[in-house]
């Protein structure tokens, strides 16, 4: 194995590690930003004023990165000269909506790499907006991104949800 398949399969195991480590490392609380339960995120993708205020937050903080339509930059699966790799898209071509919503919302609220609790992968350019956006807004924007989807791709994510919900609940008692 070449560095460049190294370096491909070592980031297309981070989505992984996310989906599955997220909830242990940091589990979603009450924050008081209409989060109930702990690893709940509700998104509501079919609110249509909730869908509006996202639409204008993705526009104002996201879209200069992962695209006007969601589009992400081209070769969003290979890393930057610099290590970083490029905004993926979040439209229902990429792998966004593979992840819970608590696990989405953590990485926009702290940034991908230290919501992960990753340390030894390539940097991401992805910020944290936990301090420039509320918990509220943050389900908006993924709200927006959401109500974008197929509704084949909504179905599964709400599936993926619930079993990521059940499965906090399980490791819980």
């Amino acid at each position: 194995m070449g560095p460049k398949t190294e370096t491909a399969l070592a980031y297309a195991l981070v989505p992984a590690v996310i989906a599955v480590g997220v909830w242990y490392v940091f589990p979603v609380g009450n924050s008081g930003g209409g989060l109930t339960e702990p690893n709940t995120v509700v998104l509501q993708p079919k609110d249509l004023q909730t869908v509006s205020n996202g639409q204008q937050l993705y526009m104002d903080h996201c879209a200069s990165c992962h695209g006007d339509n969601l589009e992400g930059q081209p070769n969003w699966d290979i890393s930057n000269a610099n290590g970083t790799m490029p905004a993926p898209p979040h439209d229902g071509s990429g792998h966004t909506w593979h992840h819970s919503s608590a696990v989405l919302f953590k990485a926009v609220k702290m940034g991908l790499v230290q919501a992960a609790g990753l340390k030894d992968v390539q940097p991401s350019a992805m910020p944290s907006f936990g301090g420039i956006l509320a918990d509220q807004e943050i389900i908006a924007v993924l709200s927006f991104i959401k109500s974008k989807w197929p509704e084949e791709i909504q179905r599964k994510h709400d599936e993926l949800d619930q079993s990521a919900t059940m499965s906090a609940h399980l490791h819980k008692h």
